[in-house]
Order: C-alpha cells, then structure tokens, then sequence
C-alpha cells in the first residue's frame, strides 16, 4: 500500500522547491543592484568638489554645491551593501587632502561633517521604502536643518558675530559684510541639491527600467 505521507511528498517537494527558487532568487522590492548612472554622477560630483577647493579661481558652476543631495540621495539610490558613511567619508577626505587638517577639521568644518553624516544615515534607512517625491521632500528637510546647524557653528565660531539673539539672526539672514546674505546661500544650496536630486533619481529609475531592476516610485509605493 501506498501511504499517504508518499502521495503528497512530491507535491510537498514541489511547493518547497518553488518557495526556496523564489525567496533565493527572485528579486526583493526592498533590494538594488548597483547603478552605474548615479554613481558616473555622485563620481563628478566629488570631482567638482575637489576642482572648487584646489582650485579658488574655477568659475565652473559657481553656485552649484549639492554636497547634502550627494550625501543624502547619493546614500538613498545605492544599494544597501554599500555602507551609509562612504560618501561622507569621500567628503571628509576631500576636504583634508584639499585643505590640511588645520582647515578641514574647524568647528564649521565639524558641524558640517555630523550633517552629512547625520543626512546620509537616514537616507540608509529609507533605501527601498520612499519614493521619488518623498526623496525630494527629505532632500528639503535635510537642507534647512543643515542651514540652520551650520550657521549656528558660524554664529558661535566667528568673533564677528554678537553672542546675542540677534547676531543668531544675523547669521541666519544677512551674515557678514562683504560677503553675501547668508539667505541666498541657503536659496542657491537648496537649488543644487534639489537639481542634483532629481537628477540622482531620474538616473536611477532611468537605469532600473533599462535592466529591468526594481525603481523608485514617483509618488507613493504601493502595497507588496
């Protein structure tokens, strides 16, 4: 006689085999492969970064610094093996071999680094679960509280400025003579990493289609 136990062990084995081939091998919503469109452009990126340090008279972009989009979407749109301090690092390392310890590791200097750092560790926990507009959003929020952090450094670290409520806002709005408002900074900072951003995530979806890798939803994502 034929137990069974003998009848269902190959529909068992066939249920096992199809559950094991898809958790192994079919592709994960939550995972990336590495894109090497966004990372041509995270690559440049860092380049420009070096030219307008070693560099002073280089009129290449002038008011062109996405460096909270690069740590930020840069960290969002690689995949998760890729740990979340490398393009910080990348940054630090720039900065020092541009402009010598003494320079690079001033209290702005410091204040900026704990941004970026700060930026590119909640991207790394978001990898896989936002979608293009709320990439955007984040990039906004990571960028007004960088100003407001690093010109409180500036505000602190500058004997220009008065310790007061007043020269706080001083170095949130006007800054210094002659140099210009410390505002439109802050306007052209948000533009480049709102460009570079968009720029990032159209690379990354653009690519993904093409390889027929998971994308990043423009809007919302769907229910798995």
């Amino acid at each position: 006689m034929v137990s069974s136990l003998e009848v269902l062990s190959p529909r068992l084995r066939g249920v096992e085999e199809s559950v094991f081939s898809h958790s192994m091998f079919a592709p994960s919503r939550r995972s990336s492969s590495l894109l090497w469109l966004p990372l041509c452009f995270i690559a440049a990126a860092l380049a420009l970064r070096w030219l307008k340090l070693t560099s002073p008279g280089m009129n290449l972009l002038p008011n062109f610094s996405p460096w909270m989009a690069l740590a930020f979407t840069g960290t969002l749109v690689m995949p998760r093996a890729l740990p979340w301090f490398v393009w910080p690092l990348a940054m630090l390392g720039i900065n020092l071999v541009a402009l010598g310890a003494s320079s690079a590791f001033d209290v702005e200097s410091l204040a900026i680094y704990a941004m970026y750092a700060f930026a590119a560790f909640a991207a790394s926990r978001l990898r896989g679960e936002v979608s293009v507009l709320k990439s955007l959003l984040g990039v906004v929020l990571c960028s007004v509280i960088f100003y407001i952090v690093t010109n409180t450094a500036a505000w602190f670290a500058v004997p220009a400025y008065a310790k007061t409520f007043e020269g706080w806002v001083q170095a949130m709005t006007v800054g210094i003579q002659p140099y210009p408002e410390t505002w439109k900074f802050f306007v052209s900072t948000l533009a480049s990493d709102l460009s570079f951003s968009t720029l990032l995530l159209v690379a990354f979806n653009a690519e993904a289609r093409l390889r027929a890798s998971v994308t990043m939803p423009w809007i919302s994502r769907s229910a798995a």
